[in-house]
């Protein structure tokens, strides 16, 4: 029932999506990120592992953080200006790189303490914090393009990322720079409405864990 709500709120983000309401898609996608958690955390507590429940957290995960991001994008983009309807589509590759990487996910022993390639849930978060609270060069002909292609190509690279479920030096530089980025932008974001302010500090700290597996770590345990 969790995973489903999940699901649930990626269909309503989906609809959300459609008619351009952005701030709602990311506050839809939030809670199905939150149902995401909990239903790992009910199995683990209940002891309710099943080859059922784990493939349809994948279905849920892949329409909650997959399809309704790219979507989102794709309004914004013909809403945006006048540009070639081909490109538009380009977040479409969202949705398809989503599924391979979860299908890929079910089955790679090699991810159980990490992950190799950028974890869905965290590409749809910060596709859809960009919308919700836009940079003004989000309305160019190509960003979204690009971000839509580098996103789909970091979900099926091979790329070792950190997860937290191990305390690692990385993990350590993530938590301490969240929490100076979120700081940073509560103090010098020019918005009227705190809400607001809460989908950039979101964008700009996914932005950082990207950054931040790109770059090397001495000392890293």
């Amino acid at each position: 029932m969790i995973t489903l709500l999940n699901l649930l709120s990626g269909s309503v983000a989906v609809i959300y999506a459609v008619q351009g309401s952005y701030f709602a898609v990311w506050m839809l996608c939030i809670l199905a990120a939150v149902f995401d958690f909990f239903d790992g955390f009910a199995a683990r507590a209940l002891g309710a592992y099943s080859e059922i429940g784990k493939e349809l957290d994948s279905l849920c995960d892949c329409v909650s953080f997959g399809l309704a991001p790219a979507v989102a994008l794709m309004t914004f983009y013909r809403s945006a200006g006048d540009y070639p309807s081909i490109l538009g589509y380009i977040p479409l590759a969202v949705v398809a790189c989503s599924a391979l990487r979860l299908a890929k996910f079910n089955l790679d022993t090699r991810q159980t303490k990490s992950f190799l390639g950028l974890p869905t849930p965290a590409c749809g978060l910060l596709l859809v914090s960009l919308t919700a609270c836009p940079p003004a060069f989000l309305s160019t002909i190509w960003f979204i393009p690009a971000v839509s292609a580098v996103s789909a190509f970091l979900l099926v690279s091979e790329i070792p990322m950190f997860s937290m479920k191990q305390a690692t030096a990385r993990l350590k530089l993530f938590l301490g720079g969240s929490a100076l980025i979120v700081i940073l932008c509560l103090i010098f974001l020019q918005k009227d409405i705190f809400a607001m302010k809460l989908p950039c500090c979101m964008a700009f700290i996914f932005t950082y864990y990207i950054i931040l597996n790109l770059i090397p770590v001495k000392n890293e345990k």
